[in-house]
């Protein structure tokens, strides 16, 4: 895997366990197990992660953010979106819209998509799904 867009949900688990809140979800593992790897972020998955911020502008907000290099929402981008809304919102399948935004970003740069979130992005043809998760402390002993 040379390069991977990363959704929203792997930014916020990086954040969290490099603050140490909560479990451990295998985000800073799967970085660290790929470090050939060029992560790209998505413009629309930008604007998700830094809606958790009172000032998207500060250091904070920014810091795990700066020097990515992102993906553009293009022409390309929304007609691929119209295609994939209607198909899966005919199947009653539609997912968040955001995520749909999210999922056609990555499909159109041929690019995976690293999440935990497989639920909604399983769904959109033609995307390759990659995840990580860490085992829990249940799986443990």
């Amino acid at each position: 895997m040379e390069r991977v867009a990363m959704d929203t949900t792997f930014l916020i688990d990086l954040q969290n366990e490099r603050r140490g809140r909560g479990r451990a979800r295998g985000a800073t593992d799967f970085l660290r197990s790929h470090p050939a790897t060029e992560f790209l972020l998505p413009m629309v998955a930008l604007g998700k992660y830094l809606e958790g911020f009172d000032d998207p502008s500060s250091p904070q907000a920014q810091a795990l953010v700066e020097g990515l290099q992102l993906l553009p929402v293009t022409r390309a981008v929304a007609t691929l979106y119209a295609q994939r809304a209607r198909t899966l919102r005919g199947k009653g399948q539609l997912p968040g819209t955001n995520d749909l935004w999210i999922a056609c970003t990555a499909s159109e740069a041929g690019l995976p998509i690293v999440t935990r979130n497989t639920a909604h992005f399983r769904r959109v043809e033609g995307l390759e799904v990659v995840t990580y998760e860490a085992p829990s402390p249940a799986d443990n002993g």
